[in-house]
């Protein structure tokens, strides 16, 4: 089997801003990092967590990011979700593979990345996840050799999607729940908070949302 890095773009300060109507500015640092901790002990259970890199501004993230023995990466200047996945494929070493993942997916499963780990194994070269909404791209695998242009925050599924097309190179559109949902927006939160799901990050929406 070919290596693999899994690089999460994360960041505390400034994160969630459309939360701001429900939550502080404090109180969404400390969800921006619940939901880190809870993808990052998913990462573990698949067994991926000596192939993580957190790339991130703050150190905060980072310092959560190494007390779960996952690989923190700074990014100076914090220029956003390109330049951070830049930075970590850049630092992912020999890897053969790349896979993305945001850092705020609170019903993520281990089997979900392992199916996708797996998909390289079955001659799939790029799999992509979208968001609910089908505009952001909730996961993203390609090879080192063949990187696809990134265009995170900028109707990033459909973009990708559409370089994929163009490399020639086999791919897959994953739809699996724990892929597609993020939280965003207030009816995210709520959503989270109704859920059954017991995780830090989803005791945290209900702690708020009451």
């Amino acid at each position: 089997m070919t290596s693999l890095a899994v690089i999460i773009p994360a960041k505390s300060t400034g994160a969630k801003s459309r939360l701001s109507a429900v939550l502080t500015p404090q109180q969404r640092v400390e969800f921006a990092l619940f939901l880190l901790r809870d993808v990052i002990g998913v990462l573990n259970q698949a067994g991926l967590g000596r192939s993580g890199l957190v790339v991130s501004p703050d150190q905060n993230v980072l310092d959560a990011a190494s007390s779960l023995g996952v690989r923190s990466v700074r990014e100076p200047g914090g220029k956003g979700v390109n330049s951070a996945v830049a930075r970590g494929i850049q630092e992912a070493g020999d890897a053969d593979a790349v896979l993305v993942i945001p850092s705020d997916l609170p019903t993520l499963r281990a089997s979900d990345l392992k199916h996708l780990s797996s998909l390289r194994a079955r001659g799939i070269e790029i799999a992509i996840a979208p968001s609910m909404s089908f505009d952001g791209t909730n996961a993203l695998l390609f090879p080192t050799a063949s990187p696809l242009p990134l265009s995170y925050d900028d109707d990033s599924f459909w973009n990708h999607l559409a370089a994929a097309a163009r490399s020639g190179l086999t791919t897959a559109v994953c739809s699996a729940p724990g892929l597609m949902f993020d939280v965003d927006t207030v009816d995210d939160l709520r959503t989270l908070a109704g859920s059954r799901v017991e995780r830090p990050s989803a005791r945290f929406a209900r702690s708020v949302i009451g």
